[in-house]
């Protein structure tokens, strides 16, 4: 099980869910994306990071990415034969040559806070879009995220190829649950439902694990 984690957050946003796998026997490991933080790499760079880190495991292996990290997650899967199932948490399931800002309307949302120098993005009240329904506030650990990432254009997509499950989260304020019904059914994914917001990895750790858990007997 490989967790991949969306824009302005890290590895560390996996623990509560990486717990509750480990309490059923499912070992995971959370890939650490160079997007965001100091090294503002850009979405080839994050596609690396998450091959880099299967070459030194045994696969097969179930993928699940969040929010932003469903783009890379999606081309690793589409190039990989040890990849059996990819698990899109209220994340991005586009179109290959699509980028994130594209797939937004090429026009960045208002809480994009964008650096005057073009370089990177924060968001401006990530309490009311990321963590609106749960508790604590882990805002003070994000970091800035490269705004390259959100341009570079998606190559190659496994939809259809590699089975997926796309869990919607029905409190999300960062992507409308419209959008992830639409994005489950553009991929043709198994759909599962959270009573959660755009962090479903905080507020209901127990529960995403469990679909999660789900997807590797299927």
């Amino acid at each position: 099980m490989v967790l991949v984690h969306g824009a302005w957050h890290g590895p560390w946003c996996w623990d509560g869910v990486r717990e509750q796998l480990a309490a059923v026997g499912i070992s995971s490991t959370a890939v650490t994306l160079t997007s965001s933080g100091p090294q503002l790499g850009g979405l080839q760079d994050d596609i690396a990071a998450v091959h880099a880190r299967l070459d030194q495991l045994d696969g097969p292996f179930v993928l699940v990415g969040h929010s932003y990290g469903g783009i890379p997650m999606t081309s690793v899967a589409a190039t990989r034969s040890d990849v059996r199932h990819a698990v899109y948490v209220c994340a991005f399931a586009i179109p290959a040559g699509e980028s994130l800002l594209s797939a937004v309307g090429g026009t960045p949302p208002e809480w994009w806070v964008i650096a005057e120098d073009q370089r990177t993005v924060t968001p401006d009240d990530p309490r009311k879009v990321f963590f609106n329904a749960s508790d604590p506030d882990p805002a003070p650990q994000l970091t800035p995220q490269s705004m390259r990432s959100f341009r570079e254009p998606l190559g190659e997509a496994a939809y259809g190829r590699v089975p997926a499950t796309y869990v919607i989260c029905e409190r999300d304020a960062a992507m409308p649950p419209l959008l992830q019904e639409e994005m489950a059914k553009g991929i043709g994914a198994a759909a599962a439902r959270l009573d959660a917001d755009h962090s479903p990895w905080l507020g209901r750790p127990a529960e995403l694990a469990k679909i999660i858990a789900g997807s590797t007997q299927e």
